[in-house]
């Protein structure tokens, strides 16, 4: 059987967001952060492979929609699209410690 390996391609705020631990830990552990930053992008371009093993996030679960999936590499997840039999599109890397909606409500209130 033979895997096909799809594309992964960042939007630029995923890109963003997973320079966000790293700014968090700079201070707090310097040495770790590049560390966690390789972790979780190891992680997102590992969907290049069986992008469907993720799961459905609960809050997307309602709108019937399974192309929308997450992975987790904890406390982080990684939101992400399987938008096509070539392609995985990465959305956002969120705090897993936080709620989706307060992550939502920040960013909108900042725009």
């Amino acid at each position: 059987m033979t895997v096909r390996r799809r594309s992964v391609v960042w939007t630029e705020v995923a890109a963003r967001d997973v320079e966000r631990p790293a700014a968090h830990l700079v201070d707090e552990a310097p040495l770790r952060a590049p560390e966690i930053v390789d972790r979780i992008v190891s992680r997102a371009e590992s969907l290049a492979f069986f992008p469907e093993r993720g799961r459905v996030p609960p809050e997307l679960r309602g709108i019937g929609d399974r192309t929308w999936r997450e992975v987790q590499e904890p406390p982080w997840r990684i939101i992400y699209k399987v938008a096509s039999s070539r392609r995985v599109e990465i959305h956002a890397v969120l705090d897993g410690r936080r709620s989706l909606e307060d992550i939502l409500m920040e960013g909108i209130l900042r725009e």
